[in-house]
């Protein structure tokens, strides 16, 4: 599965699949779950480490760093691998595969413009190692340099045509650029043919279908990223939860507050999971629990404006006049304009 650092606030594609972070929290989560299982090309073999030296003796300096980068890349320890990446570099700076792995160590940790020069050098050098044009493309609609990426896909999908994860990003950035569901649709469909399970596919072509009208087809999607979800390890991943909570809200409340309630445990640390659950007690009149979701989600965004606002409300409900009187107070201090005539838009009641 590919994995970026953490893809999406509301699900926004701002991906956030980290440093600096992505600017939105699905594009996240959408990076962190797709670059974890992102596969590091071999660029060195045994044999290799093993060929003599005219001298005699092995020659083990370069070759062995490579490899030993390899394994501190898919380890994930960061600080080790970009020492050795530096070591590599300095010896060698017209090496490509140093260029191309020092460059996959600051795309791994979403530094993608750092990792974009190390790329392009490498691609300069020997552009037909294996990922590097997918990992350059994926580096460019990160950093939202869409006619960089389209140029980069171009590439990427000559190299290998039926690759599912560059049909996934070819589908979010139809979605989320050209605003072409129908696009984006076809694209995700791609990518599910060659990998059925891909759940983040699953999740984005229901998004689309919603886009498009087609609730039907959006809550097939949507039930089978969840059921891949609870029938597999992948955790850590709450959105299709959100969507169908989103998408049974107006029909059946109670059957989406269930969903909902599922997303926070599945991401309790994603702000947008307590709002959800806040916004659907209101709307069930459960007016002391929603308090208790929007406290939970001010707990990790303290600096939201919304949340202080809709606290206010909340606590006038529930009689709890200093407790609404200090949230307005702060709603005013992140708001110092703020008249009071224009006020974030609140849950319906």
């Amino acid at each position: 599965m590919f994995t970026f650092p953490r893809l999406v606030l509301s699900e926004r594609i701002e991906v956030s699949f980290t440093t600096p972070a992505p600017r939105s929290a699905a594009l996240g989560v959408i990076l962190a779950l797709c670059l974890g299982g992102f596969p590091i090309p071999a660029v060195c073999s045994a044999q290799a480490l093993q060929k003599p030296h005219k001298s005699g003796k092995p020659q083990l300096k370069r070759r062995s760093r490579l490899e030993i980068l390899q394994t501190l890349i898919k380890s994930r320890r960061w600080d080790q691998a970009e020492r050795v990446a530096t070591r590599l570099l300095a010896g060698s700076p017209d090496h490509p595969e140093a260029s191309f792995l020092a460059g996959m160590v600051q795309f791994r940790q979403a530094r993608y413009d750092r990792a974009i020069p190390l790329l392009k050098k490498a691609q300069e050098l020997r552009p037909e190692i294996p990922g590097l044009a997918k990992t350059l493309a994926i580096c460019y609609f990160s950093s939202r340099q869409h006619r960089l990426f389209e140029s980069q896909m171009e590439h990427a999908f000559l190299q290998t045509p039926t690759d599912p994860e560059l049909s996934f990003f070819w589908g979010l950035h139809q979605a989320s650029v050209n605003d072409n569901p129908q696009a984006a649709v076809k694209a995700f469909g791609n990518a599910l043919q060659h990998r059925p399970s891909y759940v983040q596919a699953l999740y984005h072509r229901g998004r689309a279908f919603q886009k498009m009208g087609r609730k039907d087809k959006a809550r097939k999607d949507f039930a089978a990223s969840i059921a891949l979800i609870e029938q597999t390890f992948f955790r850590g991943y709450s959105y299709p939860y959100q969507s169908m909570a989103r998408l049974l809200l107006e029909d059946s409340p109670k059957g989406a507050l269930r969903f909902a309630l599922k997303s926070v445990e599945v991401q309790p640390r994603l702000k947008n999971t307590h709002i959800l659950v806040g916004e659907i007690h209101w709307r069930l009149g459960q007016f002391r629990k929603a308090a208790e979701a929007f406290e939970d989600a001010t707990y990790l965004d303290p600096e939201d404006s919304r949340l202080h606002y809709w606290l206010h409300l909340l606590y006038q409900r529930l009689g709890r006049k200093k407790a609404s009187k200090l949230a307005l107070v702060e709603f005013q201090r992140l708001n110092p304009s703020e008249t009071g005539v224009s006020h974030p838009a609140t849950p319906a009641p």
